[in-house]
């Protein structure tokens, strides 16, 4: 897997100059596909390509989508970062060792940071793999942005570029998300007809549990196909 291929995607970063920092610190790591979800209007100003210095490229070339859903569509494997406790059905991990497998497994990968002031939304982690804890002081817990970017990009640009990262690992041959969510998206407007969800109060909960028990599965593209023509046949 190519560096140069892992999706830094930021989910409604609120500042221009963040924008700008987040692209200088994957220049210098060699990151180059960064992903915007919903950013604040006129965010390509001075502010963000003074701040980005000789990653001003990487902004110019980054991709801006309106929905989180979109921007993760062709990526099979996401991780979103989180620094407090979230009561979701996802396995949390705070080492790089097994950040590392996982982005070894994983060809197609797309790290998600959330806002500067307020993190990742559970809506938003309903759609992640797994999620990844930077460990930090019990003081002070909160990173910047950019900061948080670095960090991670830091050590995959170390882990990629170890030759001693000589391990075979099978890649996983997982759907993309585009594929995987549009089924489970199916399967919930269904069960939503069939008023599935009750009480009203809980659905959110248990839309969360839906798109968990499918992440969890890792379905490959036959696999997904396969689901389908049960859900065909079952409705004749």
């Amino acid at each position: 897997m190519e560096l140069k291929k892992i999706g830094i995607v930021l989910v409604r970063p609120q500042l221009p100059e963040n924008i700008g920092m987040v692209a200088r610190v994957m220049q210098n790591f060699g990151l180059k596909n960064l992903i915007l979800v919903s950013p604040k209007k006129n965010w390509l100003n001075k502010k963000s390509i003074n701040a980005a210095k000789k990653g001003s490229k990487i902004i110019i070339n980054s991709k801006v989508y309106f929905s989180l859903n979109e921007a993760i569509e062709n990526f099979n494997f996401v991780i979103g970062t989180t620094n407090r406790q979230r009561f979701l059905e996802k396995k949390i991990i705070n080492n790089f060792s097994s950040f590392n497998k996982q982005i070894k497994i994983n060809p197609k990968t797309a790290i998600l940071f959330g806002p500067e002031n307020s993190g990742l939304s559970n809506q938003d982690l309903r759609l992640v793999d797994f999620l990844f804890t930077i460990n930090t002081s019990s003081v002070n817990n909160s990173l910047n942005l950019s900061h948080a970017v670095s960090i991670i990009s830091s050590n995959l640009y170390e882990f990629f570029n170890n030759k001693t990262n000589t391990f075979f690992l099978k890649k996983n041959k997982i759907s993309n998300k585009k594929e995987l969510n549009f089924f489970i998206e199916d399967i919930i407007k269904k069960l939503d007809k069939k008023r599935f969800f009750y009480p009203v109060a809980k659905k959110a909960s248990m839309i969360d549990n839906i798109y968990a028990i499918f992440l969890k599965a890792s379905l490959s593209k036959k696999e997904i196909n396969t689901l389908w023509g049960i859900v065909k046949k079952l409705e004749k």
